[in-house]
């Protein structure tokens, strides 16, 4: 029995800064049984299922097709410049927070498809912190002390220490 086409590629989970530049990776082997033309897809799946996956990128009939998603114009590629060398890993430059998501290569020379999901999250600073006090600052008043920052991934947690004084607070 001969094998189809495959892909070789394991990794599945990527985490890399924003500004950064990621290669999610989709190398792939063909059988000789595959004789159809060679097209390589890389869809962003929607975290919201009603939605249809949005293709990013493609390769079909030796051309490249990049101008399907405009937030990514400019900023993606093919890691190879010949994805027939079997590899058909994707390069996104200058990561953006709005880049996490599922993408999807899928792989097709008939008979043989395959495909391969990669979760990638991009990790961003946290901003300034601003913090604030609310509520009269008396004797017996109830005070609440807030901090937020605007930007960070993954989610931030806030700490909260009494730096002077001996007395232990409530």
């Amino acid at each position: 029995l001969t094998r189809s086409l495959r892909i070789t590629s394991s990794e599945t989970l990527f985490e890399t800064a924003q500004g950064e530049k990621v290669t999610l990776p989709c190398t792939f082997e063909l059988s000789e049984r595959d004789e159809g033309p060679l097209d390589i897809e890389w869809v962003l799946i929607p975290a919201d299922n009603q939605k249809k996956e949005q293709i990013l990128i493609m390769y079909a009939v030796d051309r490249i097709y990049s101008n399907y998603y405009a937030a990514m114009t400019g900023r993606m590629q093919f890691t190879s410049p010949d994805p027939r060398s079997g590899d058909g890993s994707l390069d996104i430059l200058n990561l953006k927070s709005e880049d996490t998501g599922t993408y999807q290569c899928k792989v097709k020379k008939a008979p043989g498809v395959q495909s391969k999901k990669i979760q990638l999250t991009v990790l961003v600073k946290p901003a300034r912190t601003k913090c604030s006090v609310e509520g009269s600052q008396e004797i017996g008043k109830d005070v609440t002390l807030k901090c937020a920052s605007q930007e960070g991934s993954p989610l931030l947690s806030y700490d909260w220490r009494r730096v002077s004084g001996t007395q232990e607070l409530p």
